[in-house]
Formats: structure tokens, sequence, C-alpha cells
């Protein structure tokens, strides 16, 4: 395993960091990278930014809006949270299961003292109260997985910024994001600060690791990206696409918010919106779905040629299409 040291707090610079060390680094081991935001919110890859964030709070409190690469739903960071990333640059390997990720991160919190335990597909809790929640992505060069730990953040500030929907609350049996979570300062009271906290987990994680320092060359490179992609305007808040038909459900990779333009009973274009996690790009979907007739049939037909199980392989091609369909 390698380990990166990281003290940066600029969200842009962070994800913009993970992505080229993906991307760009060639490493042929396993990487471990952790990274501490000043006050942001970072909204999913497929998610609508607008529908997931108090817009007037978050600019009175002069919060950042970041959009990463991986799916899932928006998350609030402050100097209270830290993230851990996993990186793995083996693009044959299939995509881990999250407990791959999140196990390393239960078994060093309990070695710390804390009775943490997985729950549903990417949660971490304590006491019934979630921690942490992890997401991912995958391209061409692997897979990064990453996670949020909440040691000390602002859960005043995290429950009024943030506009989670009600039938995710739900699903998850709690009225409010803020019933839901739990800082774990209370758990570890002789730990005065994140950054102790980290240095923690490091040791318990990454103790044998080979430590790389970033130069200034690969340091220069990340702020391109991040100025092309993570400082984007049109990444971040996406834009605002025609459409006629609006279908939402939550199925088991999470809730797709599909959007579609159509005229005469054919679909002209498609829009996915949601906190769902898939393991590929999606815009063959999206062609796929352009000038087939608003039927479930055909919409079927039309996904199950470019092979609708290697991205959503959890949910079944005809109760899509129906869902697509209005049927």
């Amino acid at each position: 395993m390698y380990f990166i040291p990281n003290e940066n707090r600029d969200p842009t610079l962070n994800l913009a960091m993970e992505q080229y060390i993906l991307t760009e680094m060639g490493l042929d081991e396993e990487t471990l990278f952790f990274f501490i935001d000043r006050p942001s919110i970072i909204v999913g890859r497929h998610q609508n930014t607008l529908d997931e964030v108090n817009l007037d709070y978050v600019k009175e409190r002069r919060i950042q809006i970041v959009r990463r690469l991986s799916g899932g739903g928006a998350v609030y960071h402050d100097l209270g949270n830290l993230c851990f990333s996993f990186i793995l640059p083996f693009p044959d390997r299939p995509v881990p299961d999250f407990s791959t990720f999140t196990e390393p991160v239960v078994r060093a919190l309990r070695k710390i003292g804390v009775a943490a335990e997985k729950s549903g597909r990417n949660d971490i809790l304590v006491e019934g109260a979630k921690i942490s929640g992890s997401a991912y992505y995958r391209n061409k060069f692997g897979t990064v997985c990453h996670g949020t730990l909440l040691f000390n953040t602002d859960l005043a500030v995290l429950a009024k910024a943030l506009n989670p929907k009600p039938e995710k609350l739900q699903a998850k049996g709690v009225q409010s994001v803020r019933s839901r979570v739990t800082n774990l300062i209370e758990y570890l009271p002789g730990v005065k600060d994140t950054v102790e906290f980290r240095e923690n987990l490091i040791a318990e994680i990454a103790g044998d690791a080979k430590t790389i320092e970033l130069s200034a060359d690969d340091l220069a490179n990340v702020g391109k990206i991040a100025d092309d992609r993570y400082r984007n305007p049109l990444w971040v808040f996406g834009t605002s696409p025609k459409f006629n038909l609006k279908r939402t459900r939550r199925f088991p990779i999470g809730e797709i918010d599909l959007r579609l333009q159509v005229e005469g009973n054919r679909i002209r274009d498609a829009f996915f919106y949601g906190d769902f996690f898939t393991s590929r790009e999606i815009d063959p979907i999206v062609s796929a779905l352009r000038q087939t007739p608003l039927e479930t049939g055909p919409i079927a037909d039309a996904l199950k040629k470019i092979g609708w199980e290697d991205y959503f392989p959890t949910v079944p091609i005809e109760e899509f299409a129906a869902f697509a369909a209005g049927e």
C-alpha cells in the first residue's frame, strides 16, 4: 500500500488530487489518501445541485459547492470531517464491494475504542447513528472509493445546508438528517481534533505503507484539473435540460430521477439525476433511449442491446423499462 500525505483544505483541489493520483501517477498498488475540507457541500455525480442544497443558507454561510465524480448523495464537509479515499489503480479487476473499503475503517475505529459497525450498502454506524458514508467511481484507470468520517462536524450547519428528500429519510427510518448522524468526538474524548484523529487512523490502516509525496509539477497539474472541472460552474451546477415527463423511483442502487423529452410517443432525449451508483458512464443508456417509443417492450429491447446489466446489475431491465414508460 502507498500513502500520500495531504494538508490541503480546498475541496476542489482535494478531489482533483484524488483524480490525479488514479489517472496520472501510474501507481501499481492500492493507495490511501486522506483529506479535510473547509466548509463545503459535495454533491454526487448525477444529482441536481439546486435540489440538494439550501442555496440561500449556503450563500449566506459562504459554503462552497463542488460536484464529485462518484455517485451517491450530497454530503457536508467542514474541518471537523475527515475524508478517506482508497485508490485502486487496477482497471482489470471487478468493482469491489463497499465492504472492501469500509471494513478496514471499521477495524481501525474499533482498535482506537469506537464500537463501529457496517450498515446497509455503504454506511458506518455507532450506537445506531451514522458517522460515515461512502461512494465510488470507476474509469479505465481503476476505482476510487471515498468516504466521510464525522469527527466534530457542526451538525446544525449540516442539517440546514442540505435538502434531503423525505422519501430517503423514510427509507432510513428517521425524521431528519440531524437525528440520523453523530460525531465521533463523543466516543473519543482523548482525541483533540480531526488531525489527531486522522493520525490515529493512519497508524492503524497504513502503518506499513510506503509514503509518496506529490511534486511541485504534480501539484501544478492537480490545480489545472481543479480549474477545468471542479471549479467549473457548468460541472458544479449543470444545465437546465428541456423535458416534459419526469419519473422518480428509489431502486436498490439509489434514487433515479429520469427526465424525458417526448414527442409523438417517442423519446427524443433523456436525462438522469439522483443518488444512484453505477460502475460505468451512463451515456450509452441515454443514447439507447433516444428515438425509442415510450413503451416498455421497445425500451427494454433497446437497453438489452447495450448490456444493461453492466450498468445496473441489481435493477431488472423490465422493471426499469416499465418505470421509464410510466406503465
